[in-house]
């Protein structure tokens, strides 16, 4: 086998692992939360940045399907899967009302325990800069990542107005399976 196939395979099969470092430790897992934010509804804090209002969202929503891409900053197969949730947003526009009061919510999000920290501006700033143009916000104790057993990212799932999970993609997917992932969760929350 030549030096730049199997420089690529590795390279194929590092970017659809995603990224593992630093979920899951005890250190973490300390400053998490405990009590009443570890429990559905979980209020996630957003930030003014493009396709995105500052205040708080809150997941579950009552007859809202959400897409919730869970992502680290530093994560490059993070950021690789931002233009596909971007693409499945413009899909799912076509037939669905998308953003905070529509049927269907597209959520990046980070896990502020685990994640740089960064203040709302400074994110708002790396949302821009990798093209993000829906809702991105920031789980400050880490429960939401806890409550969907986020264990590398970007882990992507699609949950109804009760919390329910329906679809859930771990490590980076097609612009066509999110879609068919929240239209998957839009026909449970119909019947």
């Amino acid at each position: 086998m030549r030096r730049r196939s199997l420089i690529a395979g590795v390279t194929a099969v590092t970017a659809l692992s995603g990224c593992l470092d630093g979920l899951g430790s005890s250190d973490e897992d300390e400053q998490r939360g405990t009590g009443d934010e570890d429990a559905p509804p979980f209020e996630v804090q957003t930030v003014d940045a493009p396709g995105s209002d500052a205040g708080t969202v809150a997941v579950p929503t009552d007859g809202q399907v959400q897409l919730i891409n869970h992502i680290r900053l530093e994560c490059p197969t993070s950021r690789a899967m931002l233009s596909r949730v971007d693409e499945a947003v413009e899909r799912l526009e076509d037939d669905y009302t998308v953003g905070p009061d529509g049927d269907v919510l597209a959520l990046s999000v980070i896990d502020a325990t685990i994640d740089s920290d960064p203040t709302p501006s400074e994110l708002a700033d790396w949302w821009a800069e990798h093209g993000g143009d829906w809702t991105i916000g920031i789980d400050e104790v880490g429960s939401l990542f806890d409550h969907h057993d986020v264990t590398g990212t970007p882990t992507t799932v699609a949950v109804d107005g009760d919390g329910e999970i329906h679809w859930r993609d771990e490590g980076g997917t097609t612009a066509r399976n999110l879609v068919s992932g929240v239209e998957s969760a839009l026909e449970a929350e119909r019947t």
